[in-house]
């Protein structure tokens, strides 16, 4: 067709050699002018594309004085200038046979991509921005420091906005609204450090913008709840992501959307909107296999907080599940009292499950430390242990201030990292015994409140078979309130049991659970003082 129209005599030929590169692929363009009434998409006046990419129209000449655009169907779409500003209409004398070439800057539907400026147009800027106050930008234009040229002007409308030109050579800016300074920066909605802006010209003649509050002053309106990791393990790996896993995601342990972001003081800040909710929720790293845990390694209980109230919540994460096996795994254990006459130089051993229950194991030898506590490491495993005091045999076990055998200790291995033992060691199992009086009196000192005074109280032991309502064996109430019962020696040591009458009224203990049978080492006490917490029925 170009070659047509070049061969034709007597004519003008008009040629569109480069259009705006986001111009739609397969948009014809036409040409609208004084000729056709400024038809805005005539179709003996579509332009036609050549092979060279260029866009010819022939007209005849003698149509004197030519004034036109080009335009893409309709004036919605009619060409622009550079920065899409509006241009004059064309203009042409056509007496003679020529060939005019054009280029098209923009279009009006379309963005300028070629625009050598940009004007930054601040739509909107918080109620609380004080009206004396300047508004700057600081972008690596100025050294993030607000120069003349970065302060902002007013629109008739009273908007603010600034012109910015484009150096030589550069592409695209980064910037903040400010101020005056990077101290009274713009924040986001939740009043939190934002990461710079990005502006590349030639995208855009006119960029609106929106500033949502200031880092230096309060928010407007709290209506959002913001989470503040302030400590994470000291071992998080750089640079990884942290999110939340709740029920507003349908528990996804690695949703963008909530997805924790640094604030200038390096604490990980995730804010959404208030909710009336209850709101469960733990902290991950991208996975349940990085889900937070307590600092012993324990799974934890999800975190909650009720979201009408809450405003700021700061959270501390004390350790990752992928990393089991940092930190202090042992458990201490200290004991802050020993029998009087505990020989020197003893030797004093922990007994348990962890050690096989061998009572004289060197590796849960009790140490003296300065101020002449015993302590002994143990290693911590998940669940509860259990454990006894020696002296390095059974024969030299531990027991009460009375001769009673200590019930088997029991604690959780996740509920601390130092444990004080704190029943109180009376005596030896080996140590010399008591001489002359061969009778021992067992003195209930408390009840349970619903024990009633015409309830039989009896003394269950195994030197009796275990009868629960030997009556023989009657505790007898004394004025002030206690129950005494006298025991003749029954060899070295009685097991035994407290009820009232029948092993579904046996004694139990203060949450209503089976207790361990007790033992009384004969011969250390000549009273034994004891407590029922509750009874089996």
């Amino acid at each position: 067709m170009a070659l047509i129209l070049f061969a034709s005599c007597n004519r003008v030929v008009l040629v569109v050699e480069e259009i705006p590169g986001n111009t739609p692929a397969g948009d014809a363009i036409y040409l609208a002018g004084n000729f056709n009434m400024w038809s805005p998409g005539e179709e003996r006046y579509q332009m036609e594309l050549g092979q060279d990419s260029h866009y010819y129209y022939s007209l005849p000449i003698g149509f004197g004085d030519l004034e036109y655009k080009f335009t893409r169907g309709n004036w919605g779409m009619v060409e622009k200038g550079l920065c899409g500003e509006e241009i004059e209409d064309r203009s042409l004398y056509v007496e003679k046979d020529d060939t005019i070439f054009h280029r098209i800057e923009s279009w009006s539907d379309l963005n300028p991509i070629n625009c050598p400026r940009c004007v930054l147009l601040i739509d909107l800027l918080p109620t609380n921005t004080p009206e004396d106050d300047i508004i700057a930008i600081a972008s690596d234009l100025n050294s993030w420091d607000p120069d003349y040229p970065s302060i902002a002007k007013r629109t008739k409308e009273g908007r603010f906005y600034i012109e910015i030109d484009r150096p030589d050579g550069i592409n695209t800016i980064e910037y903040k609204v400010t101020r005056g300074n990077m101290s009274s920066a713009e924040a986001d909605e939740y009043g939190q450090e934002i990461p710079n802006r990005s502006l590349t010209f030639g995208t855009t003649d006119t960029l609106k913008i929106s500033v949502a509050s200031w880092i230096d002053l309060p928010l407007e309106h709290p209506d959002r709840v913001t989470l503040v990791i302030d400590e994470l393990p000291s071992i998080t790996p750089k640079n990884e992501a942290i999110y939340l896993s709740s029920k507003l995601n349908f528990w996804s342990s690695g949703d963008r959307k909530y997805q924790f972001t640094k604030n200038r003081k390096n604490q990980w800040v995730l804010s959404f909107p208030r909710k009336k909710m209850i709101l469960d929720y733990k902290i991950t790293r991208n996975g349940w296999h990085t889900v937070e845990v307590d600092k012993n390694g324990y799974d934890i209980t999800n975190r909650q907080i009720n979201l009408e109230y809450a405003d700021t919540i700061y959270i501390q994460v004390e350790r990752w599940k992928d990393q089991e096996e940092i930190g202090d795994n042992n458990v201490t254990l200290i004991l802050n009292n020993l029998p009087e006459n505990t020989p020197k130089e003893a030797n004093i051993y922990i007994a348990g499950a962890f050690s096989d229950w061998n009572p004289g194991r060197l590796r849960y030898l009790f140490k003296q430390d300065s101020t002449g506590f015993y302590y002994v490491n143990i290693p911590r495993r998940k669940g509860e242990f259990e454990f006894k005091i020696t002296r390095g045999t059974w024969e030299s076990l531990a027991l009460d201030e009375y001769g009673s055998e200590l019930p088997v200790l029991r604690y959780n291995y996740s509920d601390f990292d130092t444990l004080i033992i704190k029943p109180k060691l009376g005596h030896w199992q080996d140590q010399e015994k008591l001489s002359g009086n061969r009778v021992v009196s067992l003195v209930l000192k408390s009840v349970p409140e619903n024990t009633f005074k015409e309830d039989k109280i009896y003394l269950a032991p195994d030197f009796n078979g275990w009868n629960p309502e030997d009556e023989e064996l009657v505790f007898q109430a004394q004025e002030d309130g206690t129950y005494r019962i006298n025991i003749p020696y029954q060899g070295s040591t009685m097991s035994y049991k407290i009820t009232k009458g029948g092993w579904a009224r046996v004694e139990k203990d203060s949450l209503g659970k089976d207790i361990e049978n007790r033992v009384l080492h004969f011969g250390f006490s000549d009273i034994v003082y004891i407590d029922v917490a509750s009874w089996g029925d």
